[in-house]
C-alpha cells in the first residue's frame, strides 16, 4: 500500500501553517534540504526546526545532505524534501541513485512532503520549473529532466498565480502534460487514491484547452 504524499505550493512558515498542521502527525521526520542554492544547511535546519515549533510537536529531525551516506529510510516517519533550486536536487537523487529509494519508501507505506523543489520532482518532469514565477536556471547541466512521476503523469507546479494559465496551457501545447498548479499556502494531499486540496487557496487542474479551480478540503478526480 502506498502512503501518503503532501506537495506544497511554498511559501514560508506562516503562509504553510495550516498544511503543515496536517503534514505533523509524525515522530521522525528525515530532512532534506540540498536543493537550497546556497548550500547554507545550518540555516534551513534552524528554520525547519523554527517552523515545527510553532505548532508545538516534539519531532525528532535527521537532516541528510549527503544522499550516498548509508540511511534506512524505513527509520522514518516521513521525509521532508525542502525548496531551492529543482535542477540541482533532482540531479543529486538521481546519480546517488535515491530516487528509486524514495519510490520504495512511498510504495512501502511512507509519507513525502516536497516543498516548491521538492514537489516538483514527484511529477512527471521538471522542465516547468523553467516558466512562470520562481523560474529556476539548470545550472548543474541535468540532461534528463524526468521526475519520479508519482502523480499520474501530471507535471506539478508551484507557487502558482492565476493569471498564469494561459502561460502553462502554451507550455503544455508543447509537452503533451497536464499540470497540477499550487499556489503558495496550499499543498496537495495525496492517499489511498486520492487527491485533496489542503491550506488556504485553491488549487487549479491545467489542461490545454481548460482550467478547473478546486477549492480547499475538496477532491481533485485526475
Amino acid at each position: 500500500m502506498t502512503g501518503k504524499l503532501f506537495l506544497s505550493g511554498g511559501g514560508n512558515e506562516k503562509q504553510t501553517y495550516a498544511l503543515d498542521e496536517v503534514f505533523l502527525k509524525v515522530r521522525k521526520i528525515l530532512y532534506i534540504p540540498i536543493a537550497w542554492k546556497n548550500d547554507d544547511f545550518e540555516s534551513c535546519l534552524k528554520w525547519f526546526e523554527n517552523m515545527i515549533s510553532q505548532h508545538n510537536k516534539k519531532i525528532e529531525i535527521k537532516m541528510l545532505i549527503d544522499l550516498n551516506e548509508k540511511t534506512n529510510l524505513q527509520d522514518y516517519d516521513a521525509i521532508y524534501i525542502g525548496g531551492g533550486n529543482t535542477f540541482k536536487l533532482l540531479k543529486k537523487i538521481k546519480e546517488s541513485g535515491f530516487d528509486n529509494k524514495l519510490i520504495e519508501f512511498y510504495n512501502k507505506g511512507g509519507t513525502i512532503y516536497g516543498g516548491s523543489a521538492g514537489a516538483l520532482i514527484l511529477g512527471n518532469n521538471i522542465e516547468i520549473a523553467l516558466i512562470c514565477k520562481d523560474v529556476d536556471v539548470n545550472e548543474v547541466g541535468l540532461k534528463d529532466t524526468s521526475g519520479l512521476n508519482l502523480i499520474k503523469n501530471y507535471d506539478i507546479q508551484c507557487h502558482f498565480e492565476d493569471n498564469q494559465v494561459e502561460e502553462h496551457q502554451e507550455f503544455i501545447r508543447k509537452s503533451k502534460r497536464n499540470i497540477i498548479a499550487i499556489p503558495e499556502e496550499s499543498a496537495l494531499l495525496v492517499e489511498n487514491n486520492r487527491y485533496k486540496v489542503i491550506g488556504t487557496k485553491s488549487i487549479t487542474l491545467i489542461t490545454e484547452k481548460a482550467s478547473t479551480k478546486y477549492l480547499p478540503n475538496k477532491f481533485i478526480g485526475i
